[in-house]
This record gives structure tokens, C-alpha cells and sequence, in this order.
């Protein structure tokens, strides 16, 4: 876990290897056909808006277009329609979700290369989904445009305007598979991935929203959901039975986790995180005779915070959880604010494993404060809440958190946290330039405040980004002046970051790989004694670089595979520093020979990819994938 000052980023977008910067002829080409931009403006055809951001509502309902679940054409009186062959349903979905049109030779090639008449295969489908939709004008003409019937709903397009129910929800196609050639298989891989974060997204921003204004049962019925749809997806396990918990239902929420921990070890061989058990507990929280009980919450916050700021996280948290317990029964709205912001921050940051948790306190904390005009603590809740969201790779749902937390800063504290998460999130979303921006602006802030910690952060942070730039002079320079930062405020903890970073700057470089391993196995060690699994896979990776330069590729493998196991040892992982890790083994795999890991390893990669909204990354896996695939 990366640690915080007053503002919380974590870090990303370097490039693994010199040969990353081109790592397929074709990727760009790969990045416009695979990837939906997360700003794009969509296509407004007649009869149906396609724009994201559109709140159009549809005055009536022709036909209705599922392709979430089992797909189906459905008439005005919800009548199934025939539509024969799974290619058929692949072809809809492609056209449905493509930013532009496709032509007809592409479309043949994707879904109906093995076919002896590719475009009379596609002919075809088009004729049977015209013929379902009973209307001759749609889905015509070269490239394709679809033309549905006035009032047609598409249910993929209700999930993207944020407008479809959660009961309907459900994969794309659903357990439908069409026989297709390699590049609508990637495709497809990428889609489910992206539309499947936008429906956790969702689920979580909804079961948050109805525990923070009390609407336990509500809560509990989308958690119902989301545990249904993965049983293993521990975050989910958390909120059911955190929404448990605060509905009263104490009993129930401690069945949940024996029953949770019990799959777990009987499917997986693994035990969930201490997270879920905690979830479950009740802290009681007594005043002692003659105080008020304000008094004593005001108590247990100082003494939370100071704990954990002496380095004594479990203590810290049990104290922070005692003053949020007992300032629920307090009059004193503020004070409830106050310490349930402090101890969302202190599980996102000083535990592992627990940002779930963290984020419900933070979202209540932000019920309250947004509403009552405690601007401060409203601004630093969201900001948390983004920096939350921007580490798992919702990129979406961090912007909109963090442009909340804008509106309420109050200080230039308030704004150095701030753009530094702005400028994280930006980064692993590809948009580097602008991050950098933000990067200089969080620096300007800190400096003029004397905010140290601040001003290491985003150096460090910001470094990074540098790199994803490929400006190695800057981006050696702020890791330089991070360090000297580092040693002056005697910030140990943090110190493994800017080493791997140093590491990976002189391997771009140039410089001999031996002599940077040394300061990486320090950093690495460290790392391990603190018990960081970020600071450990960063470091970890680095290492990995080293031994990738000279050629020694198994040590490489070996070491990817270590950085890869330590990212994801706890359920609150750095996701673009996974992503990261995993293009790192695809291509030290792939020059090793082992073609099936490599392969195996390039679809998690594009999978998780696009559920990070992680275009480049999409387009290099797909890329690797189609090259792969026509060998």
C-alpha cells in the first residue's frame, strides 16, 4: 500500500522496456478499433441517442435491444424475436458499440473469416436481425449504419448514459461465444472487461449512496446483487456484510463471513482478507463518567491520529473506530463528519486490504459534510474517495469524485491533494500531459505552504509521469530532489518508491544494469520490512528491468512473477502498476519461448486493461494478441 501525506496518490504509466515505446507496428491501429474513449462523444442515429452523457428520455418503446445476459430482440408486447446463430448477436453487439461505422470487409473478417462466402455470411446476419427488428432500413449500406426503428432501446446504451436498472445488469452476451476470428475475440475480451467495471462501478457508487442516508435495505439488496454475480469478489463480500451490520443485522452479517470464509477455502484453497471479518464487528465505545460524550469523541480522534501517525496502525484504527461509534449517537453533525473522515482515511491508508470499508465511512462522512457546509472536511473526503477509486482504475468515477472535492477546497492544503490525485489518475488514464500539469500545480501549492510530505509526493508521483512522457532529464531531476526531501524529513517509508523509479530512469539510460541493482535490493528490502506489496512489486519490477537488459531472462520471468504475486496480495492492489507488471511478463515470455503463458498472460492483460480504462495497454495487448494468434 502506498502510503499518504494530507494528500493520497499512488503512481503509474511508465513503460517496461526501451522496446515498449513501439511495442506493435500496428497498436495504434489496434487502440481505435478495440478501445472506447472514456471522453468520447458517441453517434446520435435516428430513433436512438447514443451519447454517453445524454439524459434523453425515449417517449416510446418500439423494439427493445438486450445484449446484456441472453440476448434478445423483443417486440412492443416483450415478445421474443428468432435471431439464429450466436455470429448474429456478436455482429449487433460490434455495431452497437463501435464509435463510428464499421465496413463491411472488416465486419467479414472479425466474425466470418472460416466462412467460404465471408460477406454473404454477413449478409446473412444482417438479413435475420433486419427481419427481428421488422424493419428493411436499418443495418444497411457500406460501412454498416444501423438506422434502428424510432424508440428502439438498446440496454448497452442505458448502462453507458448511467440509466439502466442494477437487477439488469449482466455480462455482454452472456454465455454466448460466437465463432470469430482472433480480432473480434480480443474485442469482445476488452468489451466485457470495460462494460463489466462499468456495472461494479454501479453497484458499489449505489450500495455506498444507500448506506450513507441510512437506506439499509436497499444496500443490502445491491450487495445481494453484486455478490451473486461473483462470490469470490471480496469487495462485495465486504459491503454486504457491512450493510448488514449497520442495518442491525449483526447475526446474519457473521453467517455471511463464516459462509464467505468457507467457500473461499473450499474453492479457492485461500482464506478472504481480515477485512471481511472486521466488516463485521461492533465497536462500543462508553464515555467515562463526568465527560460529555462530544468530549470523548474529540479524545479518541486525536489519540487515533496520533497513533497512526507514530506508526501503531492497529491501535490507531480500534481508537478511530470507538470515537466514529460513539459520534453516531452525538448531536454534533460536524464532529460525526470529522471522525468518520478519520477513519475512512486511516483504513484506505494505514491498514491493508481495507479500502472498502474506508470508502463507506467516507461516503457517509461526505453525506454529512456536503450537506451541512463543513466545506473542508467535505473536500477531503471526496478527494479520498477519488484517490480510492483512481487506484482500483475506475478513472470515470475518480474524476467525478475529485471535480466534487474542487468545488468544495476551501485552502491551498485542500488543493495539494487534490491535483496530485487529479494528476494519478490522469496519468494511468493515459492523458500524461494534462496529469503533469496538475503535477506542477499540487509542487506550487505545496512549496508556498511548506508542506514537505506534500511536495515529496508529488515529485515522486509526478516523476512517473515524466517517464510515461519520456522526459528522463525531468523525470531524474524530481526523483533527485524527492529523495533529498526524503532524507531531510526522515520519510523512510517512502523511500523505496523514487529508488525503483531511479532504477528503471537509468535503465533508460542507459546505464549498466549491475551497477543500479544494488540501491534496488536495498529499496526492495525495505520494502519488505514495512510490508508494502506496492513498494514491493515496484521495486520488485525494477529488479526484474535489470536482469531483462542483460538478457537474462529467466531471472527476469522470476522476478516479474515475484512483483506480480506481491501487487496482488491484498484486495486493495494498485491496478496500473498490475497492469504494468502483467505487459512485462507477456513480453519477457513471449522472448523466452513460452508461447502459451505469454498468450494466457496477454488476455488477463487486456481483460484488466480495459476494466482500467487503460487504452494504450488495450491496444498493445491486442495488438500481441492478433500477432499471436495469426502465427
Amino acid at each position: 500500500m502506498l502510503l499518504l501525506v494530507s494528500c493520497s496518490p499512488r503512481l503509474y504509466d511508465g513503460k517496461p522496456f526501451d522496446s515498449a515505446q513501439n511495442a506493435a507496428k500496428n497498436c495504434e491501429k489496434h487502440i481505435q478499433r478495440f478501445v472506447k474513449r472514456p471522453d468520447a462523444t458517441l453517434i446520435v442515429r435516428s430513433g436512438a441517442c447514443r451519447k454517453r452523457d445524454s439524459w434523453l428520455e425515449f417517449q416510446s418503446v418500439a423494439r427493445r435491444i438486450k445484449l446484456l445476459g441472453k440476448p434478445a430482440i423483443l417486440d412492443e408486447e416483450g415478445r421474443s424475436q428468432v435471431v439464429r446463430g450466436h455470429q448474429a448477436w456478436g455482429l449487433l453487439a460490434r455495431l452497437a458499440l463501435s464509435q463510428r461505422p464499421l465496413d463491411r470487409h472488416t465486419l467479414a473478417a472479425e466474425l466470418f473469416s472460416e466462412s467460404v462466402d465471408p460477406l454473404g455470411s454477413l449478409r446473412w446476419c444482417l438479413a435475420a436481425l433486419r427481419k427481428a427488428l421488422n424493419a428493411s432500413d436499418c443495418l444497411v449500406g457500406d460501412p454498416i449504419e444501423l438506422r434502428l426503428p424510432p424508440g428502439t432501446e438498446v440496454d448497452l446504451w442505458l448502462l453507458e448514459r448511467d440509466a439502466l436498472s442494477i437487477e439488469d445488469m449482466e455480462p455482454l452476451l452472456g454465455a454466448t461465444d460466437p465463432q470469430s476470428g482472433p480480432e473480434f475475440s480480443t474485442w469482445l475480451l476488452a468489451e466485457r472487461a470495460r462494460l463489466a467495471a462499468i456495472i461494479d462501478r454501479s453497484i458499489r457508487r449505489e450500495t455506498m449512496r444507500a448506506l450513507a442516508i441510512h437506506d439499509h435495505d436497499r444496500a443490502i439488496r445491491i450487495a445481494e446483487i453484486a455478490v451473486r454475480r461473483d462470490a469470490f469478489d471480496e469487495s462485495a463480500n465486504i459491503f454486504l456484510v457491512k450493510a448488514l451490520i449497520l442495518a442491525g443485522r449483526s447475526e446474519a452479517a457473521l453467517k455471511h463471513v463464516e459462509a464467505a470464509e468457507h467457500l473461499f477455502a473450499e474453492e479457492l484453497g485461500v482464506a478472504p482478507s481480515p477485512a471481511l471479518r472486521s466488516a463485521a464487528r461492533l465497536s462500543v465505545a462508553a464515555p467515562p463518567g463526568g465527560i460529555s460524550s462530544e468530549a470523548h469523541v474529540r479524545s479518541l480522534i486525536r489519540s487515533g491520529t496520533a497513533a497512526l501517525e507514530a506508526g501503531a496502525p492497529d491501535a490507531g484504527i480500534e481508537t478511530l473506530r470507538q470515537a466514529a461509534a460513539l459520534a453516531e449517537k452525538v448531536t454534533d453533525h460536524h464532529l460525526r463528519a470529522e471522525a468518520m473522515l478519520e477513519l475512512g482515511r486511516g483504513l484506505v491508508h494505514s491498514v491493508r486490504g481495507f479500502d472498502d470499508e474506508g470508502a463507506i465511512m467516507l461516503q457517509q462522512c461526505t453525506e454529512i459534510a456536503s450537506t451541512r457546509g463543513y466545506n473542508g472536511i467535505a473536500s477531503a473526503g471526496f478527494m479520498e474517495l477519488g484517490y480510492v477509486e483512481a487506484l482500483a482504475g475506475r478513472r470515470p468515477g475518480a474524476d467525478g469524485y475529485l471535480r466534487t472535492a474542487m468545488g468544495f477546497a476551501e485552502s491551498a492544503r485542500d488543493l495539494i491533494g487534490i491535483h496530485a490525485v487529479i494528476a494519478f489518475n490522469l496519468v494511468d488514464w493515459g492523458k500524461v500531459e494534462r496529469g503533469l500539469e496538475h503535477y506542477s500545480i499540487s509542487l506550487e501549492h505545496a512549496r508556498s505552504a511548506a508542506n514537505r510530505r506534500g511536495e515529496i509526493w508529488s515529485l515522486g508521483l509526478g516523476a512517473w509521469g515524466q517517464l510515461a512522457a519520456g522526459h528522463l532529464d525531468d523525470a531524474e531531476a524530481w526523483l533527485r530532489a524527492c529523495l533529498d526531501l526524503v532524507d531531510d524529513v526522515h520519510w523512510v517509508a517512502f523511500r523505496p518508491w523514487p529508488i525503483a523509479l531511479l532504477g528503471e530512469t537509468g535503465l533508460r539510460r542507459q546505464q549498466a544494469p549491475a551497477t543500479l541493482r544494488g540501491p534496488l535490493e536495498e529499496a526492495y528490502a525495505l520494502s519488505c520490512h514495512l510490508r508494502d506489496p506496492c513498494w514491493e512489486a515496484a521495486a520488485a519490477r525494477s529488479l526484474a528491468l535489470t536482469y531483462a537488459a542483460e538478457g537474462e531472462l529467466v531471472a527476469a520471468a522470476r522476478w516479474l512473477d515475484e512483483a506480480y504475486a506481491r501487487c496482488i496480495r491484498e484486495t486493495d492492489a494498485y491496478v496500473g502498476l498490475q497492469v504494468e507488471i502483467l505487459a512485462n511478463r507477456v513480453e519477457t515470455n513471449e522472448k523466452l519461448g513460452r508461447n502459451d503463458v505469454a498468450t494466457a498472460l496477454s488476455r488477463e492483460w487486456v481483460s484488466l486493461a480495459a476494466r482500467a480504462h487503460m487504452d494504450a495497454h488495450v491496444g498493445r495487448a491486442a495488438a500481441f494478441l492478433s500477432g499471436r494468434y495469426s502465427d
